[in-house]
């Protein structure tokens, strides 16, 4: 459906601070173009990867990054950390097209992988700065999208490690609720509430940002997800907040424009509440919205859950917010507005995000800053960037190096200067 397609032309170039591209393939242990119309012109529309660039003319503020894997295309993740010449395609695949650097989107790494991920964005890091010093322009951004349950974080990240070698974690705070939990709950709640105990009072946002927290992350590079989309259950009863926490199964309300089951956009449910019959409700204890009409309960997150979380980022002294994603906010604002003869309001979720941070002057979606603090027993180390740079030399030596003896010397020569540092 064409009112259902956003245009990189319908994007106002300076909504936000950061844009995702999702997605790259990876193919052969290289970044590609996923979509027939990334690069070529099809079905009578020109290519959208230079029409998304044209965005920077308006705002040359504007990073745009594109993100490669996602759900269902993340498996050759684990082979990349030790192949150069994918750190080099990375490069020239952005260089090429314009984006400002490479978001990694592993959905998820086990244990088995947790080493190799912390190799691989350390090699993409060291990669990124050399070409940035060669080519004197300026460094790649290096971003990651991570889960947010605590037993994913504990068995699939180095935690001090990613948070050392990227500008920006992205911590998926949504699809906390599903078909997979059996009960009803908001898949995106900002706290707990009363009487929630084991995993279920970790299921949600707070509670998912601190276990980034707890493992090493310093909070300047967290961000929290805040998510386009409703997730819909069919509920016992005719009262939705009660109904929290009770079994309940995913209902089969169909969404036209998504064309999954269960599953709606904002504007989507915008429109249910404008002229199909369903109530929108307040959660006190979690801060979020419901939208509920005969047994069909929906937890979303509208304008005023949107402004309740990014406070909640400001206090907390988080980098930022992102939101997934820009196509299920209502970009065309026909969807949302009760009064039609007034100027359609656009994106009102991701407006909602740039009120709240524009106050304080904090980015809408993410603050990239500089990577030269490293994390150790929840210390922090800031290291001289010429001694960073010698100590990166050494690691690249060490790992193309076929001596097991020098990488021995190098590991125990790089603990020997932390200690020196954490002791002086």
């Amino acid at each position: 459906m064409k009112e259902a397609r956003l245009r990189p032309e319908d994007i106002p170039a300076d909504l936000c601070t950061h844009i995702f591209y999702a997605f790259a393939s990876i193919g052969g242990l290289t970044l590609q173009a996923k979509h027939p119309n990334d690069l070529n012109a099809y079905q009578g529309e020109q290519p959208l990867y230079p029409r998304i660039m044209k965005l920077k003319e308006k705002n040359p503020d504007l990073k745009i990054l594109i993100s490669c894997g996602g759900w269902g295309n993340s498996g050759e993740f684990d082979s990349l950390a030790s192949s150069e010449s994918s750190r080099k395609n990375a490069i020239a695949f952005c260089r090429q097209h314009g984006f400002d650097g490479v978001d990694l989107d592993w959905e998820f790494p086990t244990a088995n992988n947790r080493e190799n991920f912390g190799l691989l964005t350390r090699t993409m890091h060291i990669a990124f700065k050399k070409e940035a010093k060669k080519s004197k322009k300026d460094r790649l951004l290096l971003s990651l999208a991570v889960a947010a349950g605590e037993v994913l974080v504990k068995q699939g990240y180095d935690v001090p490690v990613l948070c050392n070698y990227v500008d920006m974690i992205n911590v998926m705070t949504y699809d906390l609720y599903g078909s997979w939990t059996g009960k009803i709950g908001h898949h995106s709640a900002l706290f707990h509430r009363r009487g929630e105990k084991g995993v279920e009072r970790d299921l949600n946002t707070n509670s998912s940002m601190y276990n980034w927290i707890k493992a090493g992350c310093p909070r300047d590079r967290l961000i929290i997800g805040i998510p386009g989309y409703g997730r819909a259950f069919t509920a016992p009863g005719n009262d939705p907040v009660k109904s929290y926490g009770e079994a309940g199964s995913v209902s089969s309300i169909s969404s036209p424009y998504l064309g999954e089951s269960g599953l709606l956009a904002f504007y989507e449910i915008c429109k249910k509440e404008l002229s199909e019959g369903f109530k929108r409700y307040w959660h006190k204890e979690h801060e979020i919205s419901i939208s509920f009409k005969d047994g069909i309960w929906i937890g979303y997150d509208d304008p005023d859950s949107v402004r309740n979380k990014c406070e909640y980022v400001k206090r907390e002294s988080f980098a930022g917010a992102m939101i997934w994603a820009l196509d299920m906010d209502d970009f065309s604002g026909k969807f949302c507005q009760k009064n039609r003869k007034r100027r359609l309001k656009r994106f009102p979720l991701v407006n909602a995000m740039k009120e709240v941070f524009e106050k304080v002057e904090i980015t809408t979606q993410m603050t990239t800053l500089p990577i030269q603090t490293t994390t150790l027993t929840n210390e922090t180390i800031l290291l001289n960037e010429e001694f960073q740079i010698l100590l990166d030399q050494m690691f690249e030596e060490a790992l193309s190096s076929s001596s097991t003896l020098f990488q021995s010397y190098f590991v125990l020569l790089y603990i020997f200067i932390i200690n020196y540092f954490i002791e002086s």
